[in-house]
């Protein structure tokens, strides 16, 4: 009897402190600051952006702050000073207790990070990454910032756009300014030739660079690693390996099951993948104005279309969608249609004022506070927008066209 009551309370004992030891799992962030006056500091999730998302802000007073979270899964941040953001720092959070000590921007570099197992991995992952390169990239990035503060970094041609810019009075004189230097970036003449030379010997290092992430990724398939892999996606959709993207999608799933990093991974690789001119367009359901779910399939079947992903937040898209309002006007009576979708935030208020001045005549669809992912699907998250060209199959055939590469196009066929 006197047995069984020790092992009745013994058990009861260690059900309790493995419940208290439950809940002291969670994130725990003290931390000060150094040398800044910042009333908040900032951690920005991937593909998050401030002025929409809901973003973890912390109060700092009088240069300390603490902030306290039960996460479900570890995730990755980028530390900020502020809303205004600016330089920033990784930093992995954890159900662990974490110290902090940051400095003002100009001395980020100074950034102390104490506690959490991936932040200790960052950290030395880091360190081999500057033992392997920094030698090598510094003098060539101190160069670039001494050309850059003699103001010889971009050519005398992009200085005279960007003159062109800054006195241009609307949006609609912009837009072309804005196609010329993107023709200047593509050529070559956007930097200096001696910015170019020195942009020319960095790269074979950034490749090299690429290269000794990939084998971090596939030997370390940890959070850390997931986080290259979602920069990448985000930022550099242009230039990634798609396929050696796909790889590292694979090993990092498998290794971090159900975490929601596998969901943004996937669809930002399928945007990458499958948003391309001679590729199939991506089909979605969106609301119009009445709340009616719409198929783009079901509006743009049989007929060349112009998918236009635009924000009445975003200038350069009104502007670019205002050249188009002509070439509607010519062939809408001749199998063309344009399909446009607002990306607004919260309610509808401004995009019903905006089309009842400005009369747009083609179906407009809402897409509101991303939940249909839209943007995402097509790769231009981050961004006002987009806009693609699609023929009668179904098959891109632009990315971003001009009016007149438009009307160029249905000449061709359908007059």
């Amino acid at each position: 009897m006197r047995w069984t009551l020790k092992l009745t309370l013994f058990l009861t004992f260690m059900v309790f402190f493995n419940c208290s030891q439950e809940k002291e799992h969670i994130l725990e962030i003290d931390g000060k600051t150094i040398g800044t006056e910042t009333t908040s500091i900032i951690l920005l999730k991937p593909n998050q952006d401030t002025r929409f998302d809901s973003i973890i802000e912390i109060p700092v007073i009088d240069g300390k702050f603490h902030y306290k979270s039960k996460l479900e899964h570890p995730e990755a941040v980028s530390l900020f000073l502020t809303k205004d953001l600016g330089r920033f720092m990784p930093l992995f959070l954890e159900n662990e207790k974490m110290n902090l000590t940051i400095y003002d921007q100009d001395e980020f570099d100074k950034n102390l990070v104490e506690g959490g197992e991936l932040n200790a991995q960052y950290k030395a992952y880091k360190q081999s990454l500057d033992e392997k390169f920094e030698q090598r990239l510094k003098p060539l990035q101190d160069s670039l910032m001494a050309l850059s503060d003699r103001d010889q970094y971009i050519s005398d041609q992009a200085k005279l756009l960007f003159e062109e810019l800054r006195v241009a009075k609307s949006q609609d004189e912009k837009v072309p300014i804005y196609r010329k230097i993107d023709g200047l970036q593509r050529s070559r003449q956007y930097l200096s030739p001696q910015a170019q030379a020195l942009e020319d010997k960095i790269k074979p290092i950034y490749e090299e660079q690429k290269v000794f992430q990939q084998n971090y990724i596939r030997e370390n398939p940890t959070l850390v690693s997931y986080s290259f892999l979602l920069e990448s996606l985000i930022f550099d959709k242009e230039t990634i390996d798609i396929q050696e993207a796909k790889k590292s999608y694979h090993i990092l799933s498998k290794a971090n099951p159900n975490h929601p990093y596998n969901e943004l991974a996937s669809n930002l690789i399928n945007a990458i993948e499958n948003v391309k001119i001679g590729k199939e367009f991506t089909d979605f359901s969106a609301p119009d104005l009445n709340g009616n779910a719409i198929n783009l399939s079901d509006k743009i079947n049989g007929k060349i279309a112009l998918l236009d992903l635009w924000a009445t937040w975003c200038g350069p898209c009104i502007a670019k969608s205002r050249t188009m309002v002509p070439v509607y006007n010519d062939y809408k009576d001749k199998g063309f249609t344009i399909v446009g979708v607002a990306g607004e935030f919260r309610n509808t208020d401004n995009l019903i004022k905006f089309l009842d001045k400005e009369k747009w005549e083609w179906l407009n669809l809402v897409e509101l506070d991303r939940k249909n992912g839209i943007w995402q699907k097509y790769g231009v998250d981050g961004g006002g927008g987009g806009m693609f060209l699609v023929d009668e199959q179904g098959i891109i055939l632009a990315k971003d066209p001009t009016a007149e590469e438009v009307r160029k196009v249905l000449e061709t066929r359908l007059n």
